[in-house]
């Protein structure tokens, strides 16, 4: 009898996770104007929840993240492409959608780290200076945090595509929600 109450208790411990519960705490609301999917959460964590621990596990992603077009302005950027190459020379692409996001299955490509990024279209391109070290999330190492917040100064900024001093292409005009999150 005691041991089948520690076998249970056993799997009930299992099969909470301190780490992601934490960190979907720590995510703000859905917004209620955006269906859940792949233009949900532009800017966030995205492994937060589509990781084997989180909610959307049967969507397990090896990366994911927005592509803004500038880095004052959070409006995402349809199209641009996003290419990786892992530790061992394995190579993936993938595309941003309308409202910046991109995303890469575990099942398609399951990487080994580091991994090196850059991002593209057919007239810019951004190369990341330095490598995912195993990060699977890139808006936790690119936001922009609250100045006053301890993490401001390990923050690098969001992912974008454009220079100050260039202009961008507009929104794209079919997406079927708003890319311009500010």
């Amino acid at each position: 009898m005691n041991l089948r109450f520690l076998g249970a208790g056993l799997v009930v411990l299992a099969c909470s996770d301190p780490v992601t519960s934490a960190e979907l705490d720590a995510l703000p609301p859905e917004n209620p104007n955006v269906p859940i999917g792949q233009y949900h959460r532009a800017g966030q964590p995205c492994v937060v929840c589509h990781n084997p621990s989180g909610p959307a596990s049967a969507d397990d992603f090896s990366l994911g993240g927005t592509v803004f077009a500038q880095a004052a302005t959070l409006v995402g950027v349809n199209n641009a492409t996003v290419a990786f190459t892992d530790t061992t020379g394995s190579q993936f692409t993938t595309t941003t959608n309308c409202v910046g996001n991109f995303f890469v299955r575990k099942s398609d490509w399951d990487p080994s780290f580091p991994i090196f990024a850059r991002v593209f279209n057919s007239t810019d391109e951004v190369t990341m200076q330095g490598q995912i070290g195993r990060e699977r999330s890139c808006a936790n190492c690119h936001s922009d945090p609250d100045p006053s917040s301890p993490e401001y100064f390990s923050q690098v900024g969001h992912i974008f595509l454009y220079g100050a001093g260039e202009t961008p292409p507009p929104p794209a005009s079919d997406c079927p929600v708003s890319p311009v999150l500010q």
